[in-house]
């Protein structure tokens, strides 16, 4: 796939480091470069993808994407989503990020981006910045984040499991909680077939499906305007996966791809899904599409473990990790 190249807005902000060194913030409008970084992230997250910030473009909000450096060198990205009332900015939000470009960042570069990111909000110049950090929830985190000047809004992170594509299918299905995976052996033998679609009929069917899912459980998920966004942003990323029985859907779940992961966004399940356990049919097979489609990762999609769908998801057994809650700046 191919974009438009841009030039980069850089607006520099210099910020002294734990140990001495330079931070600067640059403003990117060239798609190439933001996922070329995007790319070297270890454990990126959809939040920050490209095709995200476009499909929440569309919804209303404005986009920044800042590239930190320090002595030259990109250590971090962050997509950043504002709100703005007669052009004037209120509110920043930024989930699951900033990211590190290192797999384990040293305290000098987490506290030279998360000073970089204070100073550009100081004083309320734009807004105020909500902050969902993508690091795990540790204290020394914790602490760095209070120290760099930020609050706890007492909102508990983001958790959910990575699923290892890199393994071979057969250690992945040895891995599965030994009652999920007789699901999923009961499952194969009761005539499923999987299917996997960028087909736009397909993708009308699966918004149908969750808008009607909404309505009749009386929640407000992810709300399918949005939804069709990031489809038209990324087509050939946004796929709906079904569990079919006779040609007929029991079952139906978007994921969308990005960098060289994959994540469950959004599921369905009809009236005969659990009878036929057509879910660890769906969600087991999706995993391997992805692997096969050169993913390295397979992110289940945030849950909590306290509910019955959360600890279905945990039946797959994946690296559960939860992020560093909800933090304040102004």
């Amino acid at each position: 796939m191919t974009h438009p190249a841009s030039a980069s807005i850089v607006s520099p902000v210099a910020v002294t480091g734990a140990s001495g060194r330079e931070s600067v913030v640059r403003l990117v409008a060239d798609r190439g470069e933001w996922d070329a970084l995007f790319g070297r992230v270890a454990a990126p997250a959809i939040v920050q993808s490209w095709a995200y910030g476009d499909a929440k473009a569309a919804s209303g909000w404005c986009v920044e994407r800042l590239v930190f450096e320090h002595s030259g060198r990109p250590v971090a990205i962050c997509q950043v989503l504002v709100r703005r009332l007669l052009g004037l900015p209120l509110a920043a939000r930024i989930n699951r990020g900033p990211l590190f470009l290192a797999a384990v960042p040293d305290e000098a570069e987490v506290r030279g981006v998360y000073r970089a990111l204070r100073r550009r909000w100081r004083f309320g110049r734009r807004g105020v910045l909500l902050l969902a950090p993508g690091v795990a929830d540790a204290e020394a985190h914790r602490a760095w984040l209070r120290v760099e000047g930020f609050r706890p809004r007492g909102a508990a992170g983001w958790c959910s499991a990575v699923v290892d594509l890199r393994l071979r299918a057969d250690v992945l299905r040895a891995q599965l909680l030994p009652s999920w995976r007789t699901h999923l052996n009961g499952a194969g033998r009761g005539g499923l077939v999987f299917e996997a679609s960028t087909e736009p009929a397909v993708v009308e069917w699966m918004l149908a499906r969750h808008r009607e899912h909404m309505d009749d459980k009386g929640f407000a998920g992810t709300p399918p305007d949005f939804l069709r966004a990031l489809q038209r942003a990324a087509p050939e990323d946004f796929i709906v996966c079904r569990a079919l029985l006779d040609g007929q859907p029991l079952a139906g779940m978007i994921v969308f791809r990005f960098a060289r992961s994959a994540e469950y966004f959004v599921g369905w399940f009809g009236p005969e899904a659990r009878r036929k356990k057509a879910g660890n049919f769906l969600l087991w097979h999706a995993a391997l599409a992805m692997q096969a489609a050169g993913c390295e990762r397979f992110d289940l999609g945030g849950y909590s473990s306290s509910d019955g769908y959360g600890r279905f998801k945990q039946g797959m057994r994946g690296s559960e990790y939860r992020l560093a809650g909800e933090w304040l700046a102004w």
